[in-house]
Order: C-alpha cells, then sequence, then structure tokens
C-alpha cells in the first residue's frame, strides 16, 4: 500500500532522527506522527527474542533484527540499559557519528512500526555543525539507505527497497512546514506571513544541538546556518543535578519537565517523588538567558522572522517571543513544535516525487 498521492511512486517514509525520541510520518497529518525513544541497544538475537510476550504494545515492546544481529529501541533498549547517546557526535570528517550509526536501526523500526514494503523513499534530517561534515554524514547515510534490505520487525520478516534519500539540515523541515501551513491559512482568508519572500531565521532547540538556519527567500544560506552543540541535553543535567539520585538521559525525569504546571512529578529509583515546579522556574530562567546569548549573537542582520521550533523551541517559546520582538523580530512558532520537523520533511519529499512525476 502507498501514502503519497503519485501513482507509481515509492512510498514517502519521514524521519526526524532526534536525540531524545525519533519523530516519524508517512502522511502530513500532524496526529498521525508516531514517537519513537531514541534508545538504541545492540543484543544477540537471543537476547532480543526472550521474555518476548504476545500482543505487546509495539511503541513499548520494540526490536529489530538485521544481518544477523538484533536492536532493541526505545523503551525496551532504556530497559535493558541504553541511555540516550548524547555526546557521542564526531567532528572528525571521516568518522561516523552515534546519530549516522543508529539511524539505519531506527529507520528501520519505523518501516516495521508503518509495515512498509516495496519501493521506499525516505527524507530526514541531520545536524550542520559544518558544510564538511553535512555532507560526509550525508553520503554515509544514503551509502546506508539506498539498496534493497531484508529485516525482521518484532519477528515479523520485511522486504523494502530504499529508492530514494533526502537529507537536509534539522531545521528545515520546520520552513518547510512553516509554508505548508502558510499556504493552508491563506486557502481560509486568514492573514499570514510570507515566508517564501522573506528573510527568515529558524532555531530548532533539540536535545544535543541548536540548530540555527538562515533560509534567504527560500534559499538556504550554507555559509551564514550553523548547528551548536548545546540544547535541552544541558537543561536536563542541570535539573538533575537538584535532585538527589537523578539521571538526565530518565526518559521519565525528561517527560516530567514537558508536563505542564502542577504536573510536573519525578521519582529517582529508591527516593521520594519531587515536584520539579519547586525548581524548574528559575533553571529555565537562567538556561534560557544563556541560550538566547548564543542566538542572539549568530542573528543575521537581515532576518526579519524567526521560526522557533524543536521540543525546546515550544518549552522556551514564552521565553524567548518577546525577546525576539523586542529586537523588532517577527516570531512564529512552529506547530506542532516537537514534530513540525517530520512534517515539513514529508512535504519536502512530496515536493520532490511531484518534480519526478512532472507535476
Amino acid at each position: 500500500m502507498t501514502y503519497n498521492k503519485f501513482a507509481g511512486s515509492p512510498t514517502l517514509l519521514s524521519v526526524d532522527l532526534g536525540r531524545t525520541s525519533t519523530k516519524t510520518c508517512i502522511s502530513d497529518n500532524p496526529e498521525k506522527v508516531v514517537i519513537i525513544p531514541a534508545n538504541v541497544a545492540p543484543m544477540s538475537v537471543e537476547q532480543v527474542r526472550q521474555g518476548r510476550f504476545e500482543g505487546g504494545a509495539p511503541l513499548l515492546d520494540l526490536w529489530v533484527e538485521y544481518h544477523g544481529r538484533a536492536y532493541a529501541i526505545g523503551h525496551l533498549a532504556a530497559d535493558f540499559g541504553a541511555g540516550l547517546g548524547r555526546g557521542q557526535t564526531s567532528h572528525a570528517p571521516m568518522r561516523t557519528s552515534r546519530k549516522v550509526e543508529d539511524a539505519l536501526v531506527k529507520i528501520f523500526a519505523c518501516i516495521g512500526y508503518f509495515d512498509l514494503s516495496g519501493d521506499l523513499a525516505i527524507s530526514l534530517g541531520l545536524p550542520y555543525l559544518s558544510q564538511e561534515q553535512f555532507d560526509t554524514e550525508k553520503r554515509q547515510l544514503v551509502a546506508q539507505l539506498q539498496a534493497p534490505h531484508a529485516l525482521s520487525y518484532r519477528g515479523r520478516s520485511l522486504t523494502v527497497n530504499i529508492t530514494k534519500v533526502w537529507v537536509m539540515p534539522e531545521g528545515y523541515g520546520s520552513f518547510m512546514w512553516g509554508l505548508k501551513i502558510e499556504d493552508k491559512k491563506k486557502q481560509e482568508g486568514e492573514a499570514w506571513a510570507d515566508l517564501a519572500n522573506l528573510h527568515v531565521a529558524v532555531i530548532d532547540i533539540g536535545h544535543q544541538t541548536t540548530d540555527m538556519l538562515k533560509v534567504d527567500k527560500l534559499h538556504f544560506a550554507r555559509g551564514t546556518s550553523r548547528s551548536e552543540e548545546f540544547g535541552m541535553s544541558q537543561f536536563y543535567d542541570q535539573v538533575a543535578a537538584q535532585i538527589k539520585g537523578a539521571n538526565s538521559e530518565d526518559l521519565t525525569l525528561i517527560e516530567a519537565v514537558h508536563q505542564p504546571k502542577g504536573k510536573r512529578f519525578y521519582r529517582p529509583r529508591g527516593e521520594k517523588p519531587m515536584d520539579l515546579d519547586l525548581i524548574l522556574p528559575r533553571l529555565r530562567e537562567i538556561f534560557a538567558k544563556e541560550l538566547w546569548e548564543r542566538v542572539r549573537q549568530w542573528l543575521p542582520s537581515q532576518v526579519t522572522d524567526v521560526i522557533i521550533t524543536g521540543g525546546g523551541g515550544g518549552f522556551f517559546w514564552d521565553d524567548f517571543a518577546p525577546l525576539l520582538q523586542e529586537y523588532g523580530l517577527t516570531p512564529h512558532l512552529a506547530n506542532p513544535t516537537r514534530t513540525a520537523n517530520a512534517l515539513g520533511q514529508y512535504v519536502y519529499g512530496q515536493v520532490q516525487l511531484s518534480k519526478d512525476k512532472g507535476a
């Protein structure tokens, strides 16, 4: 079964390889985006099959077998002690970063979850730490992905042929999603920014990096855009440092931080639960100022509009919007912030497939 509208085209899958979670979709419906924790644990085939219970929830009991090896993913990997792999990005151009190493397994998990088969096209993103590293990792990803693959997902055999792979800088998907929302608003008669004819900055606050992109009237400004290895992981470190027995990579802690006020309770193993509302406001104010200082020093003078996106973008929106307005900039919050990149990457893939069909 194909999910995109171009007859004869491969099925289109978008995958946002976040460090906290993988966001994936096979349509541009925001309610259909699937979020899978980013933990990956290489295991033996025997290990991953042991203790399997029929009818288990896929997102809680997820594993993939490929080339004689097995990988637990998400909550199952966390159960076996796998962290989020932070701090493992390499700046050496010829080495492979942890994100690239894990990409194939995570994408296979997405393919299995959606029960896809046959010809596939993949649209995804990578940090833009430098043009050299982006190009190197892009080549590595395409080489890994663009081929036929036989795998097993939760014990079920699948065969896919990945024929097309598009890799864009992380954050660019949110710009594409903004264009999609803009078009929809205009059709409904609502006023909306004309992003295609503006100098736009995209600030994607992720787990391990904050991606700062400049898009000049649809043109990606390679020389100006960059990613910094500073993001929500450092904020979680600061939160965990205030709590006895806390682990900053604990999925339960991360989930608690993003709960609404009054529901932010976290209990480390062997300790009493703590109300994070007692510490978050002060930590958030301090961290927002440090993050803003990095963004402020980078913001190019031509920029008039700023799209804030990513899980951290939604978290710090109330801190950033007034600061942007103070500097004469028009802020836009990607909606939904956490999955806007995956949705926009899907839109980008649709555009490329339509070009292939001459539409």
